[in-house]
Order: structure tokens, then C-alpha cells, then sequence
């Protein structure tokens, strides 16, 4: 019963890091620096769809039917999906700003696309620690 309340209380402490992660992102890509990269379907999808699953997981708990073994191994690949594009994507901006284009704005902008990076990388390790962890006692 303790893993199972372990279990659960990770899958909800990642969904949070998840939802974090994409708020975070869709604001950065609303930033002056990285407007102009517009907001990538890749790291959004991955996100949502990850939160999904997790999300349906933990609503279902540890169920007889055999397609929900995949949820807990699908969502870390997901989160680390999106979280490798987001840096993909920001990395030239980063390096630019730690250079070239340092001022108070750049700064401020690059900080929300750290907090995204960052939140997508912990809530998919979380993720990936969580699939060791049922979410609901077995009957």
C-alpha cells in the first residue's frame, strides 16, 4: 500500500513538472528573443500527450488489459522527446545571449526557457523513476 501511495504521489509530482514545463515553454516562445521561433508542435505534443498518459495512468491504476503497460514507459520518452527539441530549438539563442546579446530582456527571456528545459528534464526522470512504482494496490 506504501508503494502504491509512493507511486501515486510521484505520478502527480510529475504531471506538475510536466504542466510546468509546457506553461513555461509556450511563454518563453512568447518572448521578444524567441518569438520569432513561434511555438514547435513537437514539444507541445510530446508534452500534452505525456501528461495524458501519466494522467490516465494514474486514473487507472494497474488494470488487467495489457495496452496500459505501455503509459508509464510512454511518457518519459515523450517528456525527453520534447525537452531534447526545446533545447534543440533554444540552444543558438542561449549561446547568443551568453555572448553577444547580454542585457536585462535577453536575460529574462532565456531564464523562462531554463525553467522549461528544466522542468521537461525533471518530469522525465521523474517519470522514468516512476514506472518502477505501481499507482493503485493490486486487487
Amino acid at each position: 500500500m506504501k508503494r502504491a501511495l509512493f507511486g501515486s504521489i510521484m505520478t502527480v509530482i510529475t504531471i506538475v513538472a510536466a504542466v510546468v514545463g509546457l506553461i513555461n515553454y509556450i511563454t518563453n516562445s512568447n518572448t521578444n528573443y524567441f518569438a520569432g521561433l513561434g511555438k514547435d508542435p513537437v514539444v507541445i505534443g510530446c508534452a500534452l500527450l505525456a501528461i495524458a498518459a501519466l494522467a490516465l495512468w494514474l486514473v487507472l491504476g494497474n488494470p488487467k488489459a495489457a495496452w496500459t503497460d505501455i503509459l508509464p514507459v510512454a511518457a518519459p520518452v515523450l517528456l525527453i522527446v520534447a525537452a531534447l527539441t526545446l533545447v534543440n530549438s533554444r540552444i543558438n539563442g542561449v549561446a547568443a545571449i551568453m555572448t553577444f546579446e547580454n542585457n536585462a530582456q535577453n536575460m529574462a527571456d532565456l531564464q523562462s526557457a531554463i525553467v522549461a528545459i528544466a522542468a521537461l528534464v525533471a518530469a522525465a526522470v521523474l517519470a522514468a523513476l516512476n514506472a518502477f512504482f505501481d499507482v493503485k494496490k493490486e486487487a
